[in-house]
């Protein structure tokens, strides 16, 4: 009896062995080729496959060119980036040193093809200056080094049309400014606190810009405007950009507005003057 069960495990060896050829062929032969394919048409497994950062190059050319001093070349070579690479992991870096470069041509004495000089004349006085350069009063003093609204006959100002185009997005958490098309600088919302009627895609302008001296508003001739808080209201009621601040109102509410940093909102209020158009996206 033992005899007879050697000779049936000895005879199943080969039949074992033929099956787990039989099954190894059919793996390598069919299924793994298959399972390869759908892989790479499911896109599993993409994950794991790195995929080449297009942008990087990019970026790593324009810090070359803003290291030499080529301002332009290297904040154009950025925009090229924010454009097309948006997935690359340098955007977030473009974009904030592109801001930068592009503030700092803007307010500079260096030399752009809008950037003109004016010469005052006679009775002339900031504002006036201002609203014929579509500009704004806080830019000329501050693209002037001036840190008091005289001026004088015969003084060479240099201004510069600001024409750009603001989108608030509360999904992103940014509030960016255009040039046209073009990316000019993007700033980070710190706090939120819209009325209900504000919601969806809003698009206005610019209505007016005030600068608060505690409770009471002031003009540009004020001698503590500098160090004012600023706010910049909208066409659409309930809809400003104003700094944050943890004051309440005497209801005890926060404040109404997009709030952005102090810092910010004094960049925001020397280049974005009155009638540009602000869109508020979600």
């Amino acid at each position: 009896m033992a005899h007879l069960k050697f000779l049936l495990a000895f005879c199943a060896l080969p039949i074992c062995a033929s099956g787990v050829a039989g099954g190894y062929y059919y793996w390598t032969k069919y299924a793994k080729p298959e399972i390869s394919v759908t892989r790479q048409i499911t896109g599993e497994g993409a994950a794991k496959r790195q995929k080449p950062d297009l942008g990087k190059r990019h970026f790593d050319a324009a810090m070359a060119l803003l290291t030499e001093g080529e301002l332009v070349s290297g904040r154009d070579r950025l925009l090229y980036l924010i454009r097309y690479y948006p997935e690359s992991k340098t955007f977030s870096d473009a974009k904030r040193v592109a801001g930068e470069v592009n503030l700092d041509l803007l307010i500079s004495p260096i030399p752009r093809p809008e950037k003109t000089r004016h010469v005052v004349k006679r009775g002339e006085a900031l504002i006036t200056i201002a609203r014929r350069s579509n500009t704004t009063i806080d830019y000329i003093m501050r693209a002037n080094g001036k840190t008091t609204v005289l001026i004088y006959p015969n003084e060479e100002l240099i201004v510069y049309p600001l024409n750009y185009r603001v989108e608030i997005s509360f999904e992103a958490g940014t509030l960016t400014v255009f040039d046209g098309k073009n990316f000019f600088k993007e700033y980070k919302i710190v706090n939120v606190n819209l009325p209900p009627e504000v919601a969806g895609t809003v698009v206005t302008t610019i209505s007016e810009k005030v600068a608060w001296d505690v409770d009471r508003p002031v003009s540009f001739t004020d001698a503590n405007y500098l160090n004012c808080s600023k706010w910049i209201r909208t066409g659409k009621i309930g809809l400003c950009i104003r700094e944050y601040s943890l004051e309440r109102t005497s209801a005890g509410a926060a404040p109404l507005g997009v709030m952005v940093e102090k810092s910010d909102m004094e960049e925001l209020f020397t280049i974005l003057r009155v009638g540009i158009e602000v869109k508020l996206v979600n």
